[in-house]
């Protein structure tokens, strides 16, 4: 099958998308391919002292980090370094414009345009994470009243650790609606073995709601982020905490086996396979638990539609397990944590 393009709306030349009549990519028969659940998304980030983001509203399209024209699309390539080849340092200047202002693309990373973005590609819910720095701006809170009432938006909060008083910050996210715990090693400035780590999932650990890990990192990562996010570095909480269901996302990126080995290891793991090509997916699907690998996106980092190409692919003539990829283990999962959330506070 076909896996390089010219730009991401050349994927309608995969059996699966098509361009509706204001020239959008859309899934072409979304009743053939069953509903979905994106376990990965964000909205946009205000990072340290950048003016607050208005995150309900809606702009005449959504600028997402890889574009939707002009970038050559590689879906043998995890998508990261697919972006980077062509395209370099176009993310770090994302994240350099959005510490101090609150235009650009991140401007476009709203829930109205999420939401529009879910229902082109029969989208059903979005778990959508919250990324916080230990000083400025705050975005678990901002996300979570934009998303207050939208119930096909999953909201999982940051908590930084090296911010005073993050116990009590806990405690008022989880109260005011947290379903889940991003950790991400590049904001929090340490790995995620770090004792400060530790502390703060022994007191997540009481909400008995789930953690989603950032982890790894692809090939042209600079190395100081390599060393925050290397796959060994997550072990300890995988076996420290096995009430807590973790989920680790990007599926290792470019280390995936390591991700294997632990979700072979550890039945509190599950994989989201956000990014990687398909070749890794057969690999994947191969070995773990079908019943713990989940669906994501990385929206608005990369459009719905790229992500979800290669998961078409990799699953292509197996439905079974293309409805529990894209899904089942989403939904179950998901239901058995709709009650929990009330411990800690």
């Amino acid at each position: 099958m076909k896996l390089k393009f010219s730009d991401v709306h050349e994927l309608t030349e995969l059996p699966w998308f098509s361009h509706d009549e204001q020239g959008r990519i859309v899934l072409s028969e979304p009743e053939r391919i069953g509903p979905i659940i994106d376990f990965h998304a964000h909205l946009g980030f205000a990072i340290f002292f950048s003016p607050a983001l208005d995150l309900r509203r809606s702009t005449p399209e959504t600028l997402h980090n890889f574009p939707m024209r002009g970038v050559p699309v590689d879906l043998s390539l995890e998508s990261g370094l697919n972006l980077e080849m062509h395209q370099p340092g176009r993310v770090v200047r994302q994240y350099m414009q959005s510490m101090v202002s609150n235009r650009g693309d991140q401007a476009t990373h709203t829930v109205p345009n999420l939401q529009a973005e879910m229902a082109l590609m029969n989208v059903e819910q979005t778990v959508v994470m919250a990324i916080d720095f230990p000083f400025g701006a705050q975005n678990s809170g901002a996300y979570l009243r934009a998303m207050r009432g939208e119930k096909n938006l999953i909201p999982f909060v940051a908590v930084n650790p090296l911010k005073p008083g993050w116990e009590a910050r806990m405690d008022r996210l989880v109260a005011a609606g947290a379903r889940g715990l991003k950790i991400h090693p590049y904001s929090e400035f340490m790995t995620s073995d770090h004792p400060l780590i530790i502390s703060m999932l022994r007191r997540w650990a009481r909400t008995g709601l789930p953690v989603q890990f950032h982890t790894a990192f692809n090939s042209i990562a600079p190395g100081f982020l390599q060393l925050l996010s290397r796959m060994e570095s997550f072990e300890k909480a995988l076996r420290t905490f096995p009430e807590i269901t973790f989920v680790l996302g990007h599926a290792g990126m470019d280390f995936y086996e390591k991700a294997v080995e632990y979700a072979d290891t550890y039945h509190n793991v599950y994989l989201e396979i956000d990014g990687q090509p398909p070749e890794n997916l057969y690999r994947i699907f191969e070995k773990v638990d079908h019943s713990r690998i989940l669906f994501g996106s990385d929206w608005p980092f990369f459009p719905i539609a790229l992500p979800l190409a290669k998961a078409l692919i990799g699953t292509d003539g197996d439905d079974a397990l293309r409805r529990k990829v894209f899904y089942d283990n989403a939904a179950t999962l998901l239901e058995s944590y709709s009650h929990a959330g009330v411990a800690c506070v």
